[in-house]
């Protein structure tokens, strides 16, 4: 099993190689942070940020362990190990395309949970990251 902070550097190195045009981005970032400065968020012990996205109205945070998102005061989060299927959703050739969408995570359970995302050129640094976390836990798990 991988520790987290192998898990943050691997997937924010698998980030930075695919992504461009960091600093355009408006409402994603890279967190590269070793420790918990997100107080809308309670992280566990060692648990570490990876990429976060933060609008008006709500705060998403992809970690070393689960993706949260908070609105309104309200918290929901899924911890990597329990997602069956993730929909990115696909914009590339639409007009218009909006600043902000939703991508879908389908749980075990069939279950599924809508996070925001910002489209463009930062939607590649929130698939990468979602994307990378999940091969590494499913790889550590054949270790």
């Amino acid at each position: 099993m991988k520790k987290d902070i192998s898990i943050q550097n691997i997937t924010i190195a698998s980030i930075k190689r695919s992504a461009m045009d960091i600093d355009t981005w408006e409402y994603s970032k890279i967190s590269a942070e070793t420790e918990n400065k997100y107080i809308d968020f309670e992280l566990d012990k060692n648990e570490l940020p990876i990429f976060e996205i933060k609008s008006q109205t709500k705060h998403t945070l992809i970690t070393t362990r689960q993706i949260l998102e908070i609105e309104n005061n309200n918290l929901k989060s899924i911890d990597f190990e329990s997602i069956d299927d993730v929909i990115f959703g696909d914009f590339k050739g639409t007009v218009n395309k909006p600043k902000l969408s939703i991508f879908r995570i389908i749980d075990i359970y069939g279950e599924q949970i809508d996070f925001q995302m910002e489209t463009g050129k930062a939607s590649i640094g929130l698939i990468k990251s979602v994307n990378t976390v999940i091969n590494l836990k499913r790889e550590s798990l054949h270790e």
